[in-house]
């Protein structure tokens, strides 16, 4: 468990990181479209496209770091109120929830897999569309992790204790 607890930590934290990256390369890609325009009256055709895609990337980077740090799909105004077994209920349908979600996140990619792979982007033609649906599955499967590694830790801590 300890192990599992390192693994879903360093890909939280690599997460956080990467979205760091992405945000900084989008205010790169803006300055430099600006420069673009402004200074050479000239553009890049794909810069929206790039955008797009580290928009992509940023938000389901987003959606696996808030559930990480149990902030995606809180009711902590109703769940800080709670006591007792209605708390412990209610924890277990949050978790249920997030498991869902996340084999959802993924069942949809998988959907989407073959008809990504043939699309490529409208300026930069070698680049199939996969990476811009590709954190749809990386966040899909944090979120699985996270929420089965929360139930069998429960789950095993009180097993342990009775």
């Amino acid at each position: 468990m300890r192990i599992a607890k390192k693994i879903l930590d360093a890909i939280s934290t690599a997460a956080r990181v990467l979205m760091m990256c992405l945000i900084a390369g989008i205010v790169l890609l803006m300055l430099n479209e600006i420069a673009l325009r402004n200074i050479f009256n000239n553009s890049f055709r794909g810069m929206t496209e790039i955008a797009g895609l580290f928009f992509m990337w940023m938000a389901f980077l987003g959606i696996a770091v808030l559930y990480d740090q149990n902030r995606l799909i809180a009711l902590d105004m109703i769940y800080t109120r709670l006591r007792g077994p209605v708390k412990t209920v209610v924890w277990y349908l949050h978790t249920l929830v997030g498991l869902c979600l996340g084999l959802i996140m993924l069942v949809s990619f998988a959907g989407l897999f073959p008809f990504v792979t043939t699309e490529r982007f409208s300026s930069m033609p070698e680049i199939s569309k996969v990476w811009q649906y590709f954190p749809l599955c990386f966040a899909g499967g944090f979120i699985s992790l996270k929420a089965a590694y929360s139930l069998a830790e429960k789950i095993l801590g009180k097993a342990g204790r009775a």
